[in-house]
């Protein structure tokens, strides 16, 4: 019976040994796990960390290019103000002189007619 208590004995020690590395192979498989995920989140939030910062950066350059238009595009609508207030007043001179000259010549006209 000896020989029989000892085989189970052994196979009690075994059974055991083989729960004992079924429960450690469950421990460190749940620590690999939680190590994979928390790297993942990890490294998902530098990608949207980065993702902002470079959004940020297309905003801040389009919006700078806005400005700079918007700068540009009023300079040359005061450019051109400048153009026609000169235009007019080198031409306003000849045209009132013409409406003058035109008024007054229909008076006259009227008057002898």
């Amino acid at each position: 019976m000896s020989t029989l208590h000892e085989v189970l004995a052994v196979l009690l020690g075994a059974e055991s040994e083989a729960k004992r590395i079924v429960d450690d192979s469950k421990l460190e498989a749940e620590a690999m796990l939680q190590t994979a995920q928390e790297k993942f989140a990890s490294e998902r939030a530098n990608q949207m960390a980065s993702a902002r910062e470079q959004a940020k950066s297309i905003m801040e350059t389009a919006l700078s290019s806005a400005k700079t238009e918007a700068v540009q595009i009023a300079n040359l609508g005061k450019e051109e103000r400048a153009r026609m207030q000169k235009r007019f007043e080198e031409n306003v001179e000849p045209v009132i002189d013409s409406m003058v000259s035109e008024t007054a010549e229909s008076f006259i006209s009227r008057k002898r007619g």
